[in-house]
C-alpha cells in the first residue's frame, strides 16, 4: 500500500520541487520555459525506480524511458535556446520519427530489409504522431502565460490511455500512464501560481511518452485498438470549450479549466467504455 502511494507521490513531489527551483533559479524567461523538464525528470525517476524496466530497451515497455529521455533532452534544448517555431516543428518530426522507428524496429539499425508496406506504416504513424504533438504545441503557443489548456488535455489523454491499458490487464502500462499524470498534475497547478509555461520540454517529452504508451497498448492489446481511436479527440476539446458562453467576469478564468476538463473527459470516458465492451474480460483491481 505504501509503495503504491509512493509510486505516485514521488513523481508529483519531485516535479513540483524541481519546477519551482528551475523557475526561480532560471529567471522569468528561461526559467519559465525550461521548468517543464521537471515533469520528465519526475516521471523517469519514479518509473525507473518503481517499475524496474532495465537499462536495455528490449520491448515496448522498456523503450518508454529511453524515448522520454531523448525527447525531454531535445525539448530542454529548445526551451533554453528559445529558437524559432521552425526548429520546434523539425524537432517534433525528428523525435516522432526516431521514436516510431524504435518502437516498430526495436533498434536504429534495420532488423530486416525495409519493405514498402513497412515504410508506409512508419510514414503514416510519423505523420499522425507529429500532427498530434503539433496540435498541443500550437495550443501552448496561443495561450497566455498561465494557460492550462495544453497541460490539461495531455493529462486527460494519458489518463485515458492508462485506463484502457488497465482494462486489458496491462498493469505496467497502466502504472506508467498514472506516473506521468502524477508528474503533470503539480505542473498544471504551478502554471497559475508561478506562470510557468508548457514549453517544448513537456510538449516533446510528455507527448513522446504518451505516443510510446499508446504504441505499447496498441501492440499488447490488439482487440482494444478501436478504443484508442477515440483518444485523439481529447486534443480538440478546447475548440468546443471556447464556444461555450461564460460570464464576462473574472470568474470565467476559474470556470474555464473545469469546463475544458469536463468536455475533454467525454471522449476519454467513451474510450474507456469502448475498451470495456471490447475486452474479453475485465481485469480485477
Amino acid at each position: 500500500m505504501l509503495k503504491s502511494a509512493l509510486m505516485y507521490l514521488v513523481p508529483c513531489g519531485l516535479a513540483l520541487v524541481l519546477a519551482v527551483a528551475i523557475r526561480l533559479l532560471g529567471g522569468p524567461e528561461r526559467g519559465t520555459r525550461a521548468a517543464g523538464i521537471a515533469v520528465i525528470i519526475g516521471f523517469l525517476a519514479a518509473w525507473g525506480y518503481f517499475l524496474r524496466p532495465g537499462w536495455i530497451p528490449t520491448d515496448d515497455f522498456s523503450r518508454i524511458g529511453h524515448i522520454a529521455f531523448g525527447a525531454g533532452l531535445m525539448g530542454l534544448a529548445l526551451d533554453y535556446l528559445a529558437g524559432r517555431r521552425l526548429w520546434a516543428v523539425a524537432s517534433i518530426a525528428l523525435v516522432v520519427a526516431v521514436s516510431t522507428w524504435l518502437s516498430i524496429n526495436g533498434m536504429l539499425r534495420p532488423a530486416e530489409p525495409v519493405t514498402l508496406s513497412l515504410g508506409v506504416v512508419v510514414l503514416a504513424l510519423v505523420v499522425l504522431g507529429t500532427l498530434a504533438i503539433l496540435r498541443l504545441e500550437a495550443i501552448s503557443r496561443q495561450e497566455e502565460a498561465g494557460g492550462l489548456t495544453a497541460g490539461l488535455l495531455l493529462m486527460i489523454a494519458v489518463g485515458a490511455l492508462a485506463f484502457v491499458a488497465r482494462i486489458g490487464g496491462e498493469g505496467r502500462l497502466f502504472t506508467s500512464g498514472l506516473i506521468l499524470v502524477a508528474a503533470l498534475a503539480p505542473y498544471v497547478l504551478l502554471q497559475r501560481l508561478l506562470r510557468v509555461a508548457v514549453g517544448e520540454s513537456i510538449i516533446l517529452g510528455a507527448s513522446a511518452i504518451a505516443l510510446a504508451l499508446a504504441w505499447a497498448v496498441f501492440q499488447a492489446l490488439p482487440h482494444l485498438r478501436p478504443a484508442l481511436l477515440l483518444v485523439p479527440l481529447i486534443l480538440f476539446a478546447d475548440g468546443t470549450a471556447k464556444r461555450v458562453p461564460l460570464p464576462a467576469a473574472r470568474i470565467s478564468t476559474i470556470l474555464y479549466p473545469f469546463l475544458l476538463a469536463g468536455i475533454a473527459a467525454l471522449p476519454a470516458v467513451l474510450a474507456v467504455l469502448a475498451a470495456y465492451v471490447l475486452a474479453p474480460g475485465v481485469a480485477s483491481p
